[in-house]
């Protein structure tokens, strides 16, 4: 890094540059111009041709962390008794989640809402006729396998709301860094072919910027075990996690001869 910025300092000079983009599928087009001193993030000195590639790394990846959100509510006619009755399923709720096995580092409460409640009549103005009280959880479960289990013990213990799961990785940097690996790969194996159709070679990498890293949802379903049960039990809520893609996009300068 340091023999790049090294080259900063070396002014300019006129050359001509072929800029090329695009995702790994896309054949970019060539274009030869004058070079102006913006062409390059940094002013370098170059002998020959400047070669510009955009490439994109993408490696697929398997879940370990889901997330699910849970709310319990309660109605009454006062704001205190709503709040009462809420806090009594909501210490059930967590109760059970202790039972399954999460600790309390895997439990965050996002959300405590006390609202009144109203009714609405024809030619009349709006009546309260009490509160409710809600509050909501969001629980990170690490082993995936259990998460239908611990679906069905909240909804024993009469959870009336669930969200998710979504799935997430815990720790995407290997994930990151076989991306970035295929990423410089695509952008050699793509210099030597341009540098070929034009009758000439790559002397050397010059520059190197990373752009965006990207985790979307993921593809390539795979059913979660679940836990074996008597024949007369209810099956487990069935949960399948997926794969997620990452990827990496870096855009590198080349000098060919």
């Amino acid at each position: 890094m340091s023999k790049l910025k090294s080259l900063w300092k070396i002014p300019s000079v006129s050359l001509k540059t072929i800029a090329l983009g695009g995702l790994l599928a896309a054949i970019p087009a060539i274009s030869l111009q004058a070079a102006h001193p913006s062409d390059i993030e940094a002013n370098t000195q170059l002998s020959g041709t400047k070669l510009v590639i955009s490439t994109t790394g993408e490696v697929k990846a398997t879940p370990d962390l889901a997330t699910i959100t849970a709310m319990t509510s309660a109605d009454s006619a006062t704001a205190a008794t709503a709040t009462a009755e809420n806090a009594k399923k909501m210490t059930n709720l967590l109760a059970s989640l202790r039972e399954s096995g999460l600790s309390n580092d895997d439990i965050e409460t996002r959300n405590i809402n006390i609202s009144p409640r109203y009714r609405y009549d024809q030619n009349k103005p709006p009546q309260r006729i009490g509160y409710q009280a809600r509050s909501s959880i969001q629980i990170r479960i690490r082993d995936l396998n259990r998460i239908g289990a611990i679906v069905d013990k909240m909804v024993q213990a009469n959870v009336e709301d669930l969200e998710g799961p979504n799935f997430s990785l815990s720790n995407s940097d290997q994930a990151q860094d076989q991306a970035r690996v295929k990423a410089i790969s695509a952008a050699k194996s793509r210099a030597d072919l341009y540098a070929r159709s034009l009758g000439m070679r790559v002397k050397r990498i010059v520059l190197i910027s990373e752009g965006q890293q990207n985790t979307p949802s993921g593809i390539r379903p795979m059913m979660l075990a679940v836990s074996t049960r008597s024949a007369d039990a209810a099956p487990a809520t069935p949960v399948i996690s997926g794969q997620q893609t990452v990827s990496v996009t870096i855009k590198a300068v080349f000098e060919l001869e």
